[in-house]
């Protein structure tokens, strides 16, 4: 048989050059043992890189430990994690009747709720990796640590990611529990946070660690230590600790980072000074976000300058599934003048003929934020920023405003973002630290629309039921978090608590 070398996204964390006769030797990287591990670098590189299995922009995966199919954390899919908080918000909408859309989510509701929670196996699996590599004499010392700063990062991010959606959880950190099938109960949240905290400084204080991966192809989209110095930021904004949250931010200022000239170019071009850490997606494994937005009727739409956008030509085109839309309300949010603006269709031609926009049937704005996808394909190959500079400095701007008022520090900050966007901010935002901090969670809403922060940032703000309410939810206080998975709350027998008012 020839020999063929194909460039294969090894569950999308980075290039790896595989042979088409090693493929056909089937590895489990998610099931360890000594036997079959961490003999030699390449067998710790697989190993961390199946870690990365959630953090994918395709549909999704099956999880070797049970056999179940799970959502990727990143699919566009409206029961994936970002997608299914996103229409919780105010910045987007379900085209059709949904229960996350309508706070009516449950411990037994399918779904986002699994698939998120199911990144607590990922957790434990990271907990043995880092311990098989701390054991093996298949790479050097520096190496290995490298590995597993990297494994801690991401170990870092599940954990964070857990708590944002249902609080502390029963984590396994304890490599020699791992194998104990004794449940244990749920932490408190000074202690889980701790556990978070305790991964990112371990990980920060690694000299092997690489900074930042945005000049190497091979490896962009695995942890490194601005990614780390990321969620810490983040972390620190969703518990208001600002003074960590802004020493955070300010790091991440001098990592070299930048906002570049044109917002389309941040989701059109990739690696570029902008991007922090992005999921990457190629013909193997593609992002489906444009297509989750489009209507099913779709064939050409509209901005509000009258650029059109079509993916093909007038009688090869693609159309969409309708997941999710962007409120007509907070559209009219954006100045005309704003150059995000032109990332949102705001009417379209029908494939029958019918000419649609905000006052003839259509349900919301189209956020493309996509632009240079106007090609014949479902899926398009644009990475999906999760940590970005905009989300920095904007973060930097909201700390130091908490801690001191919108100093001229924290206006230059955010005038970085505003600049770009070709608006500027109202006098009547720097009137003093209250109405800075609602200009700020509305200029955040603009920037950052439709990449997953917007159910975080308006409950650190404290106005995410009550919006829900203005919307005609029965929303309640409670629903801050989802539930615990009703199968886990089952076989814990009580151990496990679910959150608060949610059924037992």
């Amino acid at each position: 048989m020839k020999k063929c070398i194909l460039y294969v996204w090894l569950l999308l964390c980075g290039a790896t050059i595989v042979s088409c006769d090693d493929m056909l030797e089937t590895k489990n990287f998610t099931d360890i043992s000594p036997s079959n591990f961490f003999k030699t670098e390449g067998d710790i590189s697989a190993a961390v890189t199946g870690l990365y299995l959630p953090c994918t922009t395709n549909w999704g995966y099956t999880d070797g430990g049970t056999g179940v199919w799970l959502n990727a954390l990143f699919n566009a899919d409206i029961n994936a994690y970002y997608p299914a908080g996103m229409v919780t918000t105010d910045v987007a909408r379900s085209y059709s009747s949904n229960i996350f859309d309508e706070f009516n989510v449950g411990p037994s509701s399918p779904g986002a709720i699994e698939s998120t929670y199911n990144v607590i196996r990922f957790v434990a699996r990271a907990t043995d990796i880092i311990n098989q590599i701390s054991l093996s004499s298949g790479a050097t010392e520096e190496v290995r640590n490298r590995f597993i700063a990297e494994v801690k990062t991401l170990r870092a991010f599940y954990m964070y990611t857990l708590f944002d959606w249902f609080g502390p959880v029963n984590v396994k950190l304890d490599p020699a529990t791992l194998m104990d099938n004794t449940i244990l109960p749920r932490p408190s949240q000074k202690e889980y946070i701790g556990y978070i905290e305790k991964d990112l400084q371990e990980a920060i204080d690694t000299p092997s660690f690489p900074d930042k991966y945005n000049d190497d192809l091979s490896n962009w989209g695995r942890m490194s230590k601005a990614i780390a110095y990321g969620i810490r930021m983040k972390l620190y904004m969703h518990i208001k600790n600002w003074e960590k949250a802004k020493e955070a931010a300010e790091k991440l200022m001098t990592m070299g980072y930048s906002i570049i000239p044109e917002y389309e170019d941040v989701f059109n071009v990739d690696r570029t000074a902008e991007h922090i850490w992005s999921v990457p997606s190629n013909t193997a494994s593609d992002n489906y976000y444009v297509t989750e937005v489009l209507p099913s009727d779709f064939k050409k739409g509209y901005n509000h300058l009258g650029a059109s956008y079509i993916r093909g030509d007038e009688k090869t085109y693609y159309s969409g599934w309708q997941a999710y839309c962007m409120r007509w309300e907070f559209y009219d949010t954006f100045a005309d003048n704003d150059k995000r603006k032109n990332t949102i269709l705001c009417e379209y031609d029908t494939n029958d003929g019918v000419h649609k926009d905000c006052n003839n049937g259509m349900t919301g704005a189209i956020p493309i934020k996509f632009t240079d996808t106007q090609f014949a394909n479902y899926g398009i190959q644009k990475a999906h920023p999760v940590l970005r500079y905009a989300e920095v400095l904007l973060s930097y701007a909201e700390a130091e405003n908490e801690l001191h008022g919108p100093t001229k520090e924290a206006i230059n900050a955010v005038k970085q973002v505003t600049d770009r966007a070709g608006v500027t901010i109202p006098a009547s935002a720097l009137a003093g630290t209250n109405e800075f901090r609602e200009y700020l969670l509305a200029e955040r809403g603009r920037e950052l629309f439709c990449e997953g922060q917007r159910r975080q940032d308006l409950i650190r703000h404290g106005v995410y039921i009550s919006r829900s309410r203005e919307r005609g939810n029965n929303a309640q206080d409670y629903q801050v978090l989802f539930p615990i998975p009703q199968s886990v709350i089952t076989e814990a027998g009580g151990i496990v608590e679910q959150n608060p008012e949610y059924p037992k």
